[in-house]
């Protein structure tokens, strides 16, 4: 469960949590995400009142675990050093691994990791080339912008086995990862829901999973793609 919270306010919980309760028909939810809030209710110290109240449901029952869904490894550690969140949603795939080295610290924590944003806002499906027009946010993609990402897309292509779709590879290359729990790609369809399903079948050699760690190396990492 997510629950977006614009104002850190602890009052917002119970009543969110009894809509869920209700439209969910159950007296609890497994995970209370926090949703990208500011940096300082990333903190356990800054932010103890807070943290408290979310131990004090989960002692409660009404919550199994609780975290935080973030962006930046420094977000992630914050969490891992300041709380005892179990779980955390992270942004992370092919083209955007900047979290990548705080996974094992999540792994020895015990902190379950739920990747998001895996074909990157679409691009990883192979739907999306630099000259294509976007009438959403990404709208605010230069074109400079557009035309890189795109040359990226096609040399993560290039690494991909024959017979294996782009979006397939992507999602592959997230669940390669040994700390990683679940991966929420989006759907529109429940043809697009089931292909992403159909990602699991099969896994990518370490080869080439090296190899995609290499390109975010290589091309990407002194250099971030902007959100």
């Amino acid at each position: 469960m997510k629950i977006i919270r614009a104002n850190g306010r602890q009052s917002m919980f119970a009543p969110v949590l009894e809509g869920s309760f209700k439209r969910l028909q159950t007296d609890y939810v497994d995970i209370l995400l926090l949703h990208n809030p500011p940096r300082e209710l990333m903190d356990g110290n800054a932010s103890a009142e807070l943290y408290a109240e979310l131990q004090k449901l989960k002692d409660e029952g009404k919550i199994r675990e609780y975290g935080v869904s973030l962006d930046w490894r420094i977000e992630l550690e914050n969490v891992l050093d300041t709380t005892k969140s179990k779980a955390a949603e992270v942004f992370f795939n092919a083209l955007y691994q900047e979290c990548l080295p705080a996974f094992s610290k999540a792994q020895e924590q015990g902190m379950g990791l739920i990747v998001k944003v895996p074909l990157d806002s679409g691009w990883l499906s192979g739907r999306y080339r630099g000259n294509h027009k976007f009438d959403d946010v990404r709208s605010r993609w230069s074109p400079e912008i557009l035309a890189r990402r795109s040359d990226l897309v096609e040399k993560f292509a290039a690494l991909i086995p024959e017979g294996t779709s782009m979006a397939h590879a992507a999602l592959q290359f997230v669940l390669a990862q040994p700390q990683v729990s679940t991966v929420i790609p989006g759907a529109k369809t429940v043809e697009q829901a089931l292909d992403n399903f159909a990602a699991a079948d099969k896994q990518l050699s370490k080869e080439t999973v090296q190899a995609m760690r290499d390109l975010w190396t290589r091309e990407i990492e002194s250099d971030p793609l902007p959100w």
